[in-house]
């Protein structure tokens, strides 16, 4: 099956897709149900199994990755306010092309393969990698997640978009995660704790942190990662060649162990 298969004449009622951010939109928070709660623990354990499973309405489903990127994953959009029009964080609309997006990426995934992305710009494919980022973050026990450029710039962009979800989410929903290293170029989900008079690492141990590989092609080497994004491919002036050495961070063998994603811009 290819994309062409996923294709549907239209979406009706797409906004139910987005339930939750419209209601966090309208209220200011997700649950009233107070935490510890049987409600409160009943409501994140639905949408948990929505981020993980996918979410159907009408018999059109949007993959997990999708659901979470929709209801949890603020991006800085064109808003109209009080006559003007202005950018600010909000949440992303249901678009056909993140449907198509998130749907070859699940199924790329489960074919052990990768993806090349051809884009135009400002479509907004930073804030999807960063929410696929701040996704593996919360949701996959001790999983890597790599941002690459060729330039520091790039990656930090994504990054910076990156821990806005990650902060978001713990400050509003029941998946907060304590980090340390908490940087700006490296977030990792633990903590310290005592066991019996010792220190001990405890916590989820997903992390994400960037590269650059502008110096340094060879940047990868020695790492093991769930998800590699090569941001801005065509300014990657060794692109080739820092695939090539990288290919073990998310491959054993020949077997995929991880899903790299090439992104670059149409004339680039």
């Amino acid at each position: 099956m290819n994309v062409l298969d996923l294709i549907k004449p239209g979406f009706i009622n797409s906004h139910l897709f987005e339930q939750e951010a419209r209601k966090f939109l309208k209220d200011g928070y997700y649950t009233n149900a107070p935490k510890g709660t049987f409600a409160y623990r009943e409501y994140w354990d639905e949408q948990t199994r929505r981020c993980n499973e996918g979410y159907s309405v009408g018999g059109i489903r949007v993959t997990g990755e999708h659901y979470f990127y929709l209801n949890f994953s603020q991006i800085k959009a064109t808003v109209t306010e009080h006559g003007l029009r202005r950018t600010r964080l909000t949440f992303p609309r249901f678009l056909d092309v993140d449907y198509y997006f998130f749907h070859e990426k699940e199924k790329a995934r489960l074919d052990s393969q990768g993806l090349i992305i051809a884009k135009s710009r400002r479509k907004g494919f930073s804030f999807k990698n960063a929410s696929l980022c701040a996704y593996n973050f919360i949701f996959l026990r001790d999983s890597t997640s790599i941002i690459g450029a060729y330039l520091d710039e790039y990656s930090q962009a994504t990054m910076y978009m990156t821990l806005d979800v990650l902060n978001f989410i713990n400050k509003n929903t029941a998946w907060a995660k304590r980090r340390n290293p908490d940087r700006k170029d490296h977030v990792k989900a633990r903590f310290k704790e005592n066991n019996e008079g010792t220190e001990v690492w405890a916590g989820y141990n997903s992390e994400v942190y960037t590269l650059t590989f502008k110096d340094n092609f060879s940047a990868a080497i020695g790492k093991k990662a769930e998800l590699f994004l090569f941001e801005e491919a065509g300014k990657w002036k060794n692109l080739i060649q820092s695939y090539m050495v990288t290919a073990p961070v998310f491959r054993d063998g020949a077997e995929m162990i991880g899903m790299p994603i090439i992104f670059g811009t149409g004339g680039d």
